[in-house]
């Protein structure tokens, strides 16, 4: 066998493209013939080294010994890689037979031959392979002027991050080496190097406006909205590591990984009532949440709604981090419904009622006994409405049990941290009065939020030594208003417990965000450059299209798995190739494994029965 080069020409833009092919001398006509064996793509490799490549190529379809010697490891592993993700051809002049599946037949084999190779997982790649149907993403990409390569690289990226979310590099060896997606229809590109990996990302991202669209458009026609389509907005960051020096959208901040020795990044997101990606924008890792809010549905305004002023707005929902002042003064300047917590505090407004008319309020959702045995209900109601705008009160025993552990962690750490001072000073370890009262005044700046609950004196002698610290609360810890919180929405006609519920879907942009960091590797982000920052950002965002997509599904057939949960389950479901050898003929069957029963449990719930076809390839041995 031998490589040549193979020159095609496209038809609508008269370009040549180059590749390289395996190929083998056949007689026929009484002449030989080049014969393409398999195709190589286009080969990163030095001409020079071509004939070992082929060399080791053609051991791997033989079965033969490789004489390679050590120093052309990295030529015997491409060849593995090529060979293995490879549909061959059925004009190999060696094979006997190739697919089997019409009926029986039967050959002699030697029991103590058989063995399996190449054993690839097959399992979350028909899972993701489904999803990607019903989004039609392969139409979504063609409109955007990608090529069916470039749509197979972009299949296999976005796979990759949600089955083995890694690094680009990472992605390109688990799909050459651990996964059965070459196998699938469409998906071969063998022969394209890593690079192709990285720079599939900065084509979708260029293309992100109109993805997002097409994508919006195909997602309305499956879960068709209702006039009470909500909106829900909310940003997270995520650390980066390296330098990243000269990356303009790497900057410090307040990190929610808690990383501060990093730079971060932000990605804002706007989900719709049942969770589905609308729109996301990354921006600056310090960048000022509330600032963001204008620009993103300003986008969303010209990208999805191409300006309709006759589109029905949906209801913005958004937690106290977004909503200022400024923000909801352009929500109602915009005329947009919304359903939101005021960053400024309004509980002292409504403290009478909260403290003296608990009995007033009606109980919602579903109460549950948490793991210490206290019950956790959730009680609102509804104030009368002024100026359009209607008040729900709302207090929660769960979010009570969770504030009231919180704050008296943070008073024990307050008091712990007073009580080691004031052991220093009696010790006599601190003399000096400026330096006591300057370690006093760095402990109140450290905790300043429970300092303001207390007064703090330092305690002297009658020679004005300073002896010890005095500690007082300023009022009884009754006084605060765990668990209560004031929602405000321009829904007045609803009741109570319809407003807490529609507010309540927030939980669906922070589940997202929770899921893309867990599960789809949105952190850390490995990339150097601003626009591979963005394109890596916006590759999870369109992997979290599909899990969505797969979830829903699957809670329509009540089944409320998460996708960590299905993902490992399906690891163990795998295409394999069993070798057995007969007389002088060597055997090779491709083949996927019989599903268990918990893998038929999650097919048969998505609809998937085609686990690729069996592949039955045999060699002579002389």
């Amino acid at each position: 066998m031998f490589i040549r080069t193979k020159r095609d020409k496209n038809k609508e833009t008269g370009k040549i493209y180059e590749r390289q092919v395996l190929a083998e001398s056949v007689w026929k006509d009484g002449k030989s013939t080049p014969r393409t064996v398999m195709s190589l793509g286009h080969l990163e490799l030095p001409k020079s080294e071509w004939k070992k490549l082929a060399h080791a190529l053609e051991c791997q379809f033989t079965g033969q010994e490789c004489m390679l010697d050590e120093l052309d490891q990295d030529i015997w592993q491409m060849a593995q890689r090529l060979y293995s993700s490879q549909q061959l051809t059925k004009n190999i002049s060696k094979k006997v037979e190739v697919e089997t599946s019409k009926g029986a037949e039967y050959v002699p084999i030697d029991l103590s031959s058989i063995e399996t190779e190449k054993s690839r997982t097959i399992g979350a790649e028909l899972v993701c392979d489904w999803a990607w149907k019903q989004l039609n993403l392969s139409n979504i990409l063609r409109k955007c002027g990608l090529s069916s390569r470039q749509i197979a690289v972009a299949r296999a990226v976005i796979f990759g991050r949600m089955i083995f979310p890694d690094s680009e590099i990472k992605t390109y060896r688990w799909f050459m080496e651990r996964s059965a997606l070459p196998e699938f229809p469409r998906s071969d590109i063998t022969g394209l190097g890593k690079d192709m990996f990285y720079t599939i990302g900065d084509d979708l991202y260029n293309n992100k406006d109109r993805i997002e669209l097409l994508l919006f458009e195909t997602e309305r026609a499956m879960y068709p909205h209702d006039t009470d389509t909500i909106y829900l907005y909310d940003l997270t960051n995520t650390y980066m590591e390296g330098s990243c020096l000269g990356n303009e959208l790497a900057k410090r901040g307040h990190c929610k990984s808690k990383r501060y020795d990093c730079p971060l990044i932000t990605l804002s997101l706007v989900v719709d009532g049942n969770g589905m990606p609308i729109k996301c924008m990354i921006y600056k890792g310090n960048q000022s949440e509330p600032e963001t809010f204008p620009d993103i549905i300003q986008r969303i305004e010209e990208s999805l709604w191409n300006g309709q002023e006759t589109m029905i707005k949906p209801t913005i929902a958004m937690d106290r981090g977004i909503a200022t002042k400024e923000v909801v003064d352009y929500i109602k300047e915009h005329n947009y419904p919304y359903v939101i917590i005021r960053r400024e505090d309004q509980n002292e407004e409504y403290r009478d009622i909260f403290v003296k008319e608990r009995d007033t309020f009606i109980e919602v959702g579903e109460s549950h006994i948490n793991a210490y045995g206290d019950k956790c209900s959730v009680y609102v109601r509804k104030m009368e409405e002024k100026d359009g705008v209607a008040q729900v009160l709302c207090i929660s025993d769960g979010k009570t049990h969770k504030e009231e552990a919180i704050a008296q962690s943070r008073k024990n750490a307050f008091i712990n941290d007073l009580r080691e001072l004031e052991k220093s000073i009696r010790r006599g370890s601190i003399k000096k009065q400026d330096t006591i009262k300057n370690r006093l005044a760095a402990r109140l700046k450290r905790h300043k939020v429970q300092a303001a609950d207390y007064i703090v004196e330092l305690i002297s002698d009658e020679s004005g030594k300073i002896t010890g610290i005095q500690i007082d609360e300023k009022k009884d810890p009754e006084d605060h208003l765990y668990g209560c919180y004031v929602m405000e929405t321009t829904h007045t006609q609803k009741d109570a417990e319809a407003i807490w519920n529609m507010y309540m879907t927030l939980t669906q942009v922070e589940a997202a965000f929770k899921m893309m960091k867990s599960s789809l590797g949105v952190r850390p982000v490995y990339h150097q450059k601003s626009e591979r920052c963005e394109a890596h950002l916006f590759i999870s965002v369109l992997a979290y299209h599909l899990l969505m997509t797969i979830r829903r599904k699957l809670l329509e057939e009540n089944d409320h798995r998460y996708w960590d949960t299905i993902r490992e389950t399906l690891s163990s479901h795998t295409r394999n190739t069993v070798v057995a050898h007969s007389n002088n003929v060597s055997y090779h069957v491709r083949v996927s494994g019989k599903p268990e029963a918990q893998h038929r449990e999650i097919y048969k719930r998505l609809g998937i029965s085609d686990f690729l076809p069996r592949v039955v390839t045999s060699f002579n041995k002389n």
